[in-house]
Parts: structure tokens; sequence; C-alpha cells
């Protein structure tokens, strides 16, 4: 697929992963609406984006994803400024056990209400002009991570949900590809945990110290060879520190909790 002239819409991308998401599409010649719930850092990340590459290409909008009142005008937002959404970028998402609802509430239930609005807008059954739905899942949806089950949890939700739609028979007919990425430890404000966030901190980090850390630009430049990759339908792309991206299909081997300690 060729990126030049299509509209991404990118949830969580005020900073962080997503913020490098929309740099990066933005570079290959792509439109951006960013989506993000902290308003303050949004605009001033579009702020500086437009400096670069103009008002036009980049737009932003405050956006709960729980929220699926707010989602839905916020979206709406987007197709009027960009004529239409080619792609949308689920990559909103937190990591906190303690407050366990509120992470499978973004993480899993935010997802389903980006990837259904995307739906009902791109399938060419009812109108639309077909696109890509992807995920920005984690190393942590792929095998299980016993520091942190309930975002783990979230993250196996997701693949097997991505995947039920990329398998589907109505597919063909609605003309859309699904995949997602699956990224190790990256050098985000996730991983500056607070008291009671991780049911045990010491072996995610000592896990993450034995994996190494990408930087966001390596997630980036991996989630933009998925997006041009029309093959890419129901499959996960996992990133590591040191690795060119490939695809998976099954839970990795060594699993990720060998590097634990547990």
């Amino acid at each position: 697929m060729d990126i030049s002239g299509k509209a991404f819409f990118i949830t969580g991308a005020a900073q962080g992963i997503g913020r490098a998401y929309a740099e990066a599409v933005l570079n290959k010649g792509g439109n951006v609406f960013i989506a993000d719930v902290n308003s303050a850092v949004g605009e001033k990340t579009t702020a500086d984006i437009q400096t670069k590459h103009g008002a036009d290409r980049v737009r932003f909008g405050k956006l709960d994803i729980r929220d699926k009142d707010q989602f839905s005008a916020v979206f709406k937002s987007a197709v009027t400024i960009f004529g239409q959404i080619d792609v949308m970028v689920n990559n909103a998402g937190i990591a906190h056990e303690r407050h366990w609802e509120k992470t499978i509430a973004i993480n899993f239930n935010g997802t389903v209400n980006g990837t259904y609005l995307a739906m009902d807008h791109m399938r060419k059954d009812k109108g639309g002009k077909g696109g890509v739905i992807l995920c920005t899942n984690s190393i942590s949806g792929l095998s299980p991570s016993p520091p942190i089950p309930v975002y783990s949890g979230t993250k196996f939700a997701i693949k097997a949900f991505i995947n039920c739609w990329a398998a589907s028979r109505k597919n063909s007919a609605m003309g859309i590809r699904f995949a997602s990425l699956c990224p190790s430890a990256t050098e985000t404000p996730i991983n500056e945990f607070e008291p009671g966030q991780i049911v045990d901190e010491e072996s995610l980090l000592a896990m993450h110290a034995e994996v190494g850390y990408l930087k966001v630009s390596d997630v980036a430049d991996a989630m933009i060879k998925l997006a041009e990759d029309e093959n890419s339908n129901g499959k996960a792309m996992f990133v590591t520190a040191g690795k060119e991206p490939f695809y998976i299909s099954e839970i990795l081997d060594p699993p990720i909790w060998k590097y634990q300690n547990l």
C-alpha cells in the first residue's frame, strides 16, 4: 500500500509510540488525525508537527477511547476533515494492575470501540472504500507475562479479536485488512511505574534489561512496514531490540517469563 495521501487515525498519539507513528506516516506523505485523552500534550504535539508538515495534514481531537459517543464524534470529525480514514491505528493503552478495570476498559474495550467505528466507515459492502485496521499489541500478548497479568490478558484478547475479524468469511466483502504490531519493551512513559502498578516490578525490569529496550522510531518503522504490506491480514509482527521485525503466529519460544526469575 502506498501511504502517500492516505489518512491515518491514531489513538494515544500525543506522545511515545503514537507520536512516532504520526511522524513516520507524515514522512511517507500521509495525513494524520491525532487522538489522545491528554489535550495539553496533544495540542502541543500537533502544533510542533504542523510546523514541519503543514496544518492541513495534521489535526488533533481530545478523546477518551472508553467513551463510545465521544469516540464516534471525534472519528466523524476526522472523516469530515480528510474525506475518509484509510488506516485506523488502535494504539492507546495503559499498564496498571491495581486499576485493572481501567486497564481492561482502555486496552480492550477502547480497541473494540475504535475497530467497530473504523469497520462501519471502511467496509465496502456498506458503501465504504475498504481500509486497514492496525493495533499496537505487545510481546505480552504473544507470551504470558506474570508481572503484568491483566495487561498481558488484554493484549492476548486484542490479538484474538483482530485475528477473528481477519479470518471472518465476511471480510472478503468488507475489504478490510486487520493486523497487529507486537513490540517488546520500548522507551516510553508507560514504563515509569508508580506503587502498585506492577505485580512484580523487579521481575519485569529484569526481563526488560535482558531483552533490551526499543526506540519508538524502531516501532514506528515496523508499523509502516505492516501498513504497507498488503499480505499482512491476520498477522502479528514482532519487534524486539537487535532484530529485524518478523511475523509470528505462535506463542514465543522461549517464553518471555524465562527472563523473570520467578
